[in-house]
C-alpha cells in the first residue's frame, strides 16, 4: 500500500511497503485538475523527456489552437513524481498549430530521440502539417522541421510518425502515416537531417493508415512493418536488408479488411513469437489477434481467445496488469454517440486457462467518454503499471494501478550505443525458474508513440536468473542473477550500469495514526518530516548497539546519499537527512528510494520531494 504525508513546505513522504492482501485488480480513476481542461483530445505518449527518471505526458487536443483557448492547447505535463505540472509554455510549446479547419486538426504526437543525444526528440501530425521538436536538454524544445529536411504534405492528414532504424544504421528514421495519402519514409542521414525515399522504399501505402508496427517477423534482423488501414486492406511489409519492402501480407496470413485503426504488439502466450492485436469495428468485422508462430505466419485467434468485440475500436495495449506473468489487453473505443465501454480483458493464462476474459466492470476501467489513445506506463513508480486514456467527448482519464497482491516485477531500461539510443527494435527475454517472458522494445499505437522501460511481471519469482538482451545492432548480451521490484538500466555492450536490489519480503504493513508520525510498531521504526528541523527524519525505538547506515538512491539505484553511524545500546536513535546530495548540493523534486540498516533489520521504502 502506499501511504501519503503532506507537510507545510511541501515535502511528501511516500513510503511502498509489501502487504500479504488478499488478491484483488482494480484501478481508480484519479481526479487530476489539468486534465478538467483538456476535453477533446486525440494522441498521447509518455518519455521521460528531462531525464528525472519518471515518465512525462504529452496530450494532443484535438481542436484548432487558439491562444485564448485553453480547451485547444496540446500539454507537455511533467512528471514530478508521481503528479503532474503543466510545463506547456515554459517549454516552448506556447505557439501551436491553428488549422482553417474547426476540430480534430491536431492528431498525434511521437517521442524519438533522432539526433542520440538521450533527450527524446517529438514529432507532432495534424492535419494539412507536421512538425518536428529538438529537445534541447534543458527542459525546452524547438521546432527545427524544415532544418532538418521535413516537409508537410498539404492537404493531407498527418495521422502520426513512427520511430524506427530500418536501416540498422544506428539512427532513428521516420515513417509518416496519412489519410488516404501514400505514407512517406524519411531516412536519418546522420547528421541531424533526413531526406525523403523515393516511393518509401515501397512503404507507400495509399491506405488510411492510423498505426503501424514494426517488428522482426522473419528473425532475420530487419524490422518489417504492419500498416493497419481504414476502409480497406491492412498489408505486412517485409524488409529486404534496408533496400526496400515487398509486400507479404498474404504469405504471412495478416489480412484484415475490417477498419483498422488500433494496433498493439505483445507475447500473450508467451511462446517467444511476438502477436498483434487490431482494432476493428467489431459489430461489423471482429477484432483480430494475429498470433505468431515458429511457422511464420500469424493464425487469428481472436474469437477464440474472447477478445474479438471490442466495438468502434481505437487505441490497445498488451500489458501485464496484475504482475503475474501474462499480458492483459485493454482496448478503448466510440465515435460520436456510439459510448460503448471501455474493454479490460484480463489473461488468465497464470491461471491455467488458455483465454482472456471480459474484467472491464471489475477492474473500473469501462470509462466511455469515446476513447480515442491509450498508454501504459508506471507514472507513480509503484511497479505496477496505470492506464492514460485520451476521450473524444470527456476529459482524459489516468487509471491508477490499486492491484493489491505480492507479484514481483522488473523494469528494464535500454540505451544503444551501436544501436540507435532509444534502444528501439531490442528484444529482452527473461529467464526465470518457472517462466520465459519476451519483451519488444516498441510502444507504437494509434497517433502516438512512446518511449518506457520494458515491463515484466514475474509473479512469485524472487530474482530473473538471466536477462539476454537482442539488439537491433546484432549484439547479444546477458545479465545475470538480477533481483526483482527495481528497475534497471542496460547498457548496449556494457551490462547493467544501474540497478540495486531492493527486496522488500520481511516489510510488515505501515500503521496509520491520525497524525504524523506514522510508527511501524514490528520495526520499531518510524519517519516522518520533521516541519522545525526541515529534515526528514528516521528514528529507530530503543535502538540495539551496531553500526547503522542511511542510504538514498535515485529511483534507477544510483547513490545520492550515505551516512553511517554508531548507536548506543537501548536507546532511541534518530538520523535526519535534509534533501542533500553526497556533494551537499539540495536535490531536484522526485522520488528517492531509503535503504536504512542496522545489524540484521532493514527497512525500505521511497519518499516524494516536492519544493
Amino acid at each position: 500500500m502506499i501511504i501519503k504525508y503532506y507537510s507545510k513546505s511541501f515535502l511528501l513522504l511516500l513510503f511502498l511497503v509489501a502487504s500479504k492482501q488478499t488478491y484483488s485488480q482494480t484501478f481508480q480513476k484519479k481526479d487530476i485538475r489539468l486534465f478538467s481542461e483538456m476535453t477533446g483530445t486525440g494522441g498521447n505518449a509518455v518519455a521521460d523527456f528531462d531525464q528525472d527518471g519518471d515518465l512525462d505526458v504529452f496530450m494532443v487536443s484535438r481542436g484548432s489552437f487558439n491562444t485564448g483557448n485553453k480547451n485547444s492547447w496540446s500539454r507537455l505535463l511533467e512528471n514530478r513524481g508521481g503528479f503532474f505540472i503543466d510545463v506547456t509554455e515554459s517549454s516552448g510549446f506556447s505557439k501551436q498549430f491553428a488549422g482553417k479547419v474547426t476540430g480534430g486538426v491536431k492528431l498525434s504526437a511521437s517521442w524519438g530521440d533522432y539526433n542520440n543525444d538521450g533527450y527524446p526528440d517529438l514529432f507532432l501530425g495534424h492535419q494539412n502539417k507536421s512538425q518536428l521538436y529538438r529537445n534541447n536538454g534543458d527542459k525546452t524544445f524547438t521546432e527545427v522541421t524544415a532544418e532538418v529536411g521535413i516537409t508537410s504534405c498539404s492537404p493531407c492528414n498527418n495521422t502520426g510518425g513512427i520511430w524506427w532504424d530500418y536501416n540498422n544504421d544506428g539512427h532513428l528514421d521516420l515513417y509518416m502515416a496519412y489519410l488516404g495519402e501514400p505514407n512517406r519514409l524519411y531516412t536519418n542521414l546522420g547528421n541531424g537531417t533526413f531526406m525523403e525515399s523515393v516511393n518509401a522504399l515501397g512503404l507507400n501505402d495509399p491506405g488510411r493508415t492510423w498505426s503501424c508496427q514494426p517488428l522482426d517477423a522473419n528473425r532475420d534482423g530487419w524490422m518489417d512493418l504492419y500498416v493497419i488501414n481504414d476502409f480497406g486492406l491492412s498489408n505486412f511489409y517485409i524488409n529486404e536488408k534496408g533496400k526496400s519492402f515487398v509486400d507479404a501480407t498474404e504469405t504471412y496470413n495478416l489480412k484484415n479488411t475490417g477498419d483498422g485503426m488500433g494496433s498493439s504488439i505483445g507475447d500473450f502466450n508467451n511462446d517467444g513469437f511476438f502477436d498483434i492485436y487490431v482494432t476493428n469495428i467489431s459489430e461489423i468485422k471482429s477484432n483480430p489477434l494475429f498470433a505468431g508462430s515458429s511457422e511464420g505466419p500469424f493464425k487469428n485467434v481472436g474469437q477464440a481467445q474472447g477478445v474479438g468485440n471490442a466495438h468502434f475500436g481505437w487505441g490497445n495495449r498488451f500489458f501485464d496488469a496484475d504482475n503475474d506473468g501474462d499480458q492483459d489487453l485493454y482496448a478503448v473505443n466510440g465515435m460520436a454517440d456510439l459510448k460503448y465501454d471501455n474493454k479490460f480483458f484480463k489473461n488468465l493464462k497464470a491461471n491455467g486457462t488458455d483465454k482472456f476474459t471480459d474484467w472491464s466492470s471489475a477492474s473500473a476501467t469501462d470509462g466511455h467518454g469515446n476513447g480515442m489513445a491509450v498508454e501504459v506506463f508506471d507514472f507513480d513508480s509503484n511497479g505496477f503499471l496505470d492506464i492514460l486514456v485520451s476521450n473524444v467527448n470527456d476529459e482524459p482519464y489516468l487509471y491508477q494501478n490499486n492491484t493489491a497482491n505480492p507479484n514481483k516485477w522488473l523494469q528494464v531500461d535500454l540505451e544503444g550505443i551501436i544501436s540507435n539510443r532509444d534502444g528501439l527494435g531490442a528484444t529482452a527475454i527473461a529467464y526465470t525458474k518457472d517462466n520465459v517472458i519476451h519483451r519488444l522494445k516498441f510502444a507504437v499505437g494509434v497517433m502516438g508513440q512512446s518511449i518506457k522501460p520494458l515491463h515484466f511481471g514475474l509473479g512469485e519469482t524472487q530474482k530473473i536468473d538471466s536477462l539476454k538482451i537482442l539488439w537491433p545492432s546484432g549484439v547479444k548480451e546477458v545479465v545475470h542473477n538480477i533481483s526483482t521490484n527495481q528497475k534497471i538500466k542496460i547498457l548496449e555492450e556494457k551490462g547493467m550500469v544501474v540497478g540495486e536490489s531492493f527486496n522488500e519480503e520481511d516489510i510488515q504493513p505501515i500503521a496509520v495514526n491520525d497524525a504524523l508520525p506514522v510508527i511501524d510498531k514490528t520495526m520499531e521504526m518510524k519517519a516522518y518530516y520533521d516541519v522545525q528541523n526541515g529534515a526528514v527524519t528516521f528514528k529507530i525505538k530503543k535502538a540495539v548497539e551496531g553500526i547503522i547506515s542511511l542510504n538514498i538512491y535515485s529511483l534507477l539505484g544510483k547513490s545520492i546519499y550515505t551516512i553511517k553511524e554508531k548507536t548506543v545500546i537501548d536507546q532511541d536513535y534518530t538520523l535526519e537527512w535534509e534533501g542533500h546530495s553526497k556533494q551537499g548540493q539540495k536535490l531536484p523534486s522526485g522520488v528517492y528510494i531509503y535503504r536504512l540498516e542496522l545489524e540484521n533489520k532493514s527497512w525500505y521504502g521511497k519518499m516524494l520531494i516536492g519544493h
